[in-house]
């Protein structure tokens, strides 16, 4: 880290020896603070990468996990296959579920393609990675589908830890389904889901793979995000000072979060202590 913070304030190629580098004070962060590039990269992480993916992981991961605890799974024996299908997606490294997503979206050969066009709802194959209107929706898609199942395994543990006792006092009191819910499942699980939403915010954020992998920021700059900017300035441009600056922001971005939301985390244990 105190190299990092070093090398920030210099300029360094990756074919140059540390002894080369040139000292440039403050000059990589004013670069990265003034670069319209940053501002919309930023934007792209903290929206499309980083917030839309966890809270929609979040709630389809809790409709599973309820799902998966249901009666109606037990009742049928399907508790056990179900679970195991959940997790399939987990077992995939990033790298091949990547490929495998780029082969279904592809525009010309992708299943995915060749079933919407026999079925009639569009003319032709859509270019689902090239296209602005549909390129971070196919990115959101493969990030929700590899990354959900730790979401629905961690509410599972969750929802498993609940008395029973809780459901029948709500029952005796007349609580549908709904009220349930809202009174019984969520107060009980809201320690699982601060840690949840922690997790899953710093893995996402700090994520370089699925946008690297299936555009490479494309098309022109349009899905850049902090990670593949950083990987852009230090491996592309081989400028490694303006890579580290933007490693430290984004590291002071991911701290300020971890402390402002375990302070609420601690204020809610007080509270309900």
């Amino acid at each position: 880290m105190v190299y990092n913070i070093i090398l920030s304030l210099q300029k360094l190629s990756p074919y140059q020896s540390p002894g080369d580098a040139i000292w440039v004070g403050l000059s990589n962060f004013t670069e990265i603070f003034t670069n319209g590039e940053t501002a919309s990269s930023a934007w792209n992480t903290a929206f499309w990468l980083t917030a839309l993916t966890v809270a929609i992981r979040l709630v389809v991961g809790m409709a599973i996990a309820l799902l998966l605890q249901s009666r109606v799974l037990a009742r049928w024996k399907l508790r056990g296959v179900c679970r195991t299908a959940v997790l399939i997606p987990w077992m995939v490294p990033p790298v091949v579920a990547v490929a495998c997503w780029k082969w279904i979206l592809d525009a010309n050969t992708g299943v995915l393609n060749q079933v919407l066009v026999s079925l009639g709802l569009v003319p032709r194959g859509v270019p689902f990675l090239a296209d602005t209107s549909t390129v971070w929706w196919s990115i959101v898609a493969i990030v929700v589908w590899r990354e959900l199942p730790f979401v629905v395994i961690v509410l599972m543990a969750g929802l498993q830890s609940i008395p029973q006792e809780q459901y029948e006092a709500a029952a005796l009191d007349s609580a549908g389904p709904w009220k349930s819910f809202l009174h019984v499942t969520v107060p009980s699980l809201r320690p699982v889901i601060t840690v949840v939403v922690i997790m899953t915010v710093i893995q996402t954020f700090n994520n370089f793979v699925y946008v690297w992998l299936t555009t490479g920021g494309g098309p022109g700059t349009y899905t850049q995000v902090l990670a593949t900017q950083l990987y852009s300035a230090a491996f592309v441009k081989n400028d490694l000072g303006h890579g580290a600056a933007i490693g430290i922001v984004m590291s002071a971005i991911m701290a300020i979060f971890a402390l402002v939301y375990f302070r609420v985390a601690n204020r809610d244990e007080v509270r309900d202590v």
